[in-house]
């Protein structure tokens, strides 16, 4: 039995409609670092790319289709999750504070409405979940049941909180730490991601929605959901939306698996690109 994730993320690939702009915004609110490649710009840590933006969107995200519903940015650990929060408050920026009980989140959109979770990994409080009706209903470790989504407090944030640390560019040990996506088919989607060799941590058709964990105790790496429609065409070329997204593999071993079972892998480079059942691309290298 493993402790920790067996796949992680790479860097996630957007299309906007103006990089200056967006990268702007990578920068200011999340302090990260830019690096400049031919047309592209990359965004991260000091060591790291997370983000990279490209041009040739012409409009911004709209409703109806396959693909993004939002990449998530981990903190560390709460002292820089509230720094973050300071940083967005003091900035004026827009964004929804939310507790997830496995998680403490906060949801904000870029320039184009690309939406972005910024999170704290809190899976120590969760214990289970339950059906009430069509929904779940999450149970912490306190015993408490509580709805999927509630209002984060604010006042426990702000005690981790250091004066002076919104000021600082973001912590090495930042990461994309899972995306959301809108699917066209919840099953054909459950078990193209389970082929990859994720785990199906939570299942539930009655609100179109399953997670997956990669091995860790954080069991939402990759989520998926059929809220735009079942059936729902991939988001069309000129739209701002995520290009692809890459996913590391600890083992050659697990990489291969994950290649053999998609016979449609093409390899470009060290990676393997392909698609999932939707149209989403996503890339597969060796971590």
């Amino acid at each position: 039995m493993v402790d920790h994730d067996l796949i992680a993320f790479g860097s996630i690939h957007l299309e906007v409609r103006n990089v200056e702009t967006t990268a702007r915004f990578w920068e200011s609110l999340f302090g990260f670092t830019r690096r400049t490649f031919g047309d592209s710009i990359e965004l991260g840590t000091e060591k790291e790319t997370l983000i990279v933006l490209h041009g040739g969107a012409t409009e911004p995200v709209r409703q109806g289709h396959s693909g993004l519903y939002h990449l998530a940015i981990h903190t560390p650990d709460q002292r820089d999750f509230a720094r973050l929060l300071k940083r967005f408050s003091d900035l004026r920026y827009p964004c929804s504070p939310t507790d997830h009980t496995f998680s403490r989140a906060i949801y904000l959109d870029d320039p184009d409405g690309i939406n972005i979770e910024v999170t704290l990994e809190t899976p120590e409080r969760f214990r289970a979940f339950r059906p009430v009706g069509s929904r779940l209903a999450f149970i912490g470790t306190d015993g408490t049941e509580r709805p999927g989504s509630y209002p984060l407090d604010l006042q426990e944030i702000h005690q981790s909180y250091e004066p002076g640390s919104e000021l600082e560019a973001a912590h090495p040990a930042t990461k994309v730490g899972h995306i959301h996506l809108y699917v066209a088919d919840l099953e054909r989607s459950r078990d193209f991601y389970t082929g990859l060799g994720f785990e199906l941590a939570r299942w539930w058709p009655p609100m179109q929605v399953a997670d997956f964990g990669a091995g860790g105790a954080f069991k939402h790496r990759i989520a998926i959901n059929t809220w735009q429609g079942i059936g729902a065409p991939v988001h069309p070329q000129g739209m701002a939306r995520m290009r692809h997204f890459e996913l590391r593999f600890e083992t050659m071993e697990r990489l291969n698996a994950a290649v053999n079972a998609n016979p449609s892998a093409r390899s470009l480079g060290a990676a393997h690109v392909l698609q999932d059942p939707s149209g989403i691309e996503l890339r597969l290298v060796r971590a």
